[in-house]
């Protein structure tokens, strides 16, 4: 499965982000995506349900590191599946992410100080100012 949260503090409190249920990887594609010519660095995750999913890397190395991943977990469970229900329970660990990636994020969070002097007047004031 993967989950969505806001930031790594509401992932360690196991909240998700605008309540999204985590995707579940079985059958599941991931692949560069080609078509998309917006953005670079994107990829994109098919799930069985028709559910398309695309996410973009900050580089080339980085989406590649996301693709094998969840590549990875999802032939997981397949081979999980055709396995026996003796299999050690290590095997059945999820997957976890670089904690590059989530450092990334959190740094490019705090590299804008508009960003930051907005968040803290959300967390600090019941009432906006007037402007």
């Amino acid at each position: 499965e993967v989950g969505f949260y806001k930031d790594q503090k509401s992932a360690a409190q196991g909240v998700p982000y605008h309540s999204q249920i985590p995707v579940s990887l079985k059958d599941a594609a991931c692949e560069v995506a080609l078509d998309y010519k917006k953005k670079k660095h994107v990829f994109k995750l098919k799930i069985t349900d028709g559910n398309e999913y695309l996410f973009q890397a900050k580089d080339e190395e980085e989406m590649n590191s996301w693709i094998s991943i969840i590549s990875a977990a999802a032939a997981a469970d397949k081979s999980e599946a055709a396995a026996s229900l003796s299999a050690p329970a290590a095997a059945a660990r999820a997957q976890t992410l670089p904690a590059a990636v989530t450092t990334a994020t959190a740094a490019a969070a705090e590299s804008s100080p508009g960003k930051r002097e907005k968040d803290k007047e959300k967390r600090f004031s019941l009432f906006s100012k007037k402007k």
